[in-house]
């Protein structure tokens, strides 16, 4: 995947020497109107080639996990996104149509004054998007909530402070921690999937550079001599374990008590003894 990243990348680049290559200089330009809108054309192509040099940092996730799973979580929570959002657009769109209601039947019913109260119901409760806009921002600390909720409760009817209230308290400790979970658990899932892949990435290199490719296996000779390989660093930090204890760590690896360990037997046990091969 990444020798294909890395030839769209190259095959950007050189479309964009072409593309500058055909744009003549100023001083070979003769003036025709028509040359000038294709160099302009040709000209954009180019910028905006060259702005594309801005997914060369992709090819940085590579090596900083930690940046790669924050980057693959976002990418993979976009779905819990779209619904989290729709989730919190219909609560602040139920509040607010039923706020919206109040409002408008209070003002017909006692007409418009110039009282600061008055004035702050207009703005804030005028229509139903500018309801919507302070419910959002009542929830998201874009403004005080209490600054909302004061004009309702002293024009209208002090029942509206304790409706309010209820929407303030259940967004903020159901739906909003909710959303935050989903977040959590999505990093921690793509956090696990990333380290299998890492692992499995890591067993097929070390195997891939011994005699017999994937078939091999190592003896404790061998995997001994092998300690010191950044794979086999890589799989010591992987479950955590010291070096020193590579004798001990062989042996539960070797599950069949051959005295030798597959690419098979390596990666299961990598993948069983991750986090509980501390008792060594």
């Amino acid at each position: 995947q990444w020798n294909v990243f890395d030839c769209v990348l190259i095959c950007l680049q050189v479309t964009e020497q072409v593309v500058l290559a055909l744009v003549p200089k100023d001083d070979e330009r003769d003036g025709n109107a028509f040359e000038g809108v294709n160099d302009f054309s040709a000209a954009r192509v180019a910028r905006l080639l060259r702005l594309i040099r801005v997914l060369r940092v992709a090819r940085v996730l590579q090596g900083i996990s930690e940046l790669r799973i924050l980057v693959v979580s976002i990418l993979n929570s976009f779905k819990s996104l779209f619904f989290s959002v729709v989730l919190v657009l219909l609560l602040v769109y139920t509040v607010s149509l039923y706020l919206t209601q109040v409002v408008t039947d209070h003002r017909q019913a006692v007409g418009d004054d110039s009282s600061q109260a008055s004035v702050d119901l207009r703005r804030n409760f005028g229509t139903l998007a500018q309801t919507m806009l302070s419910m959002f921002a009542a929830i998201t600390s874009g403004i005080d909530w209490a600054q909302l909720c004061d004009p309702l409760k002293d024009e209208i009817s002090p029942v509206l402070a304790v409706f309010f209230s209820a929407y303030i308290a259940f967004s903020l400790l159901a739906i909003l921690n909710m959303v935050t979970g989903v977040f959590v658990e999505s990093v921690l899932s793509s956090q696990r999937i990333d380290r299998d892949h890492f692992i499995l990435s890591n067993t097929r290199e070390l195997f891939m550079g011994l005699e017999g490719g994937l078939s091999a296996t190592m003896d404790w000779e061998m995997f001994k001599s092998k300690v010191e390989a950044p794979q086999m660093q890589s799989f010591f930090k992987f479950l955590d374990v010291d070096p020193s204890d590579a004798k001990g760590l062989f042996r539960l690896l070797d599950i069949d008590g051959s005295g030798e360990v597959s690419a098979e037997e390596f990666l299961n046990g990598a993948v069983r003894l991750r986090g509980t091969a501390k008792a060594l």
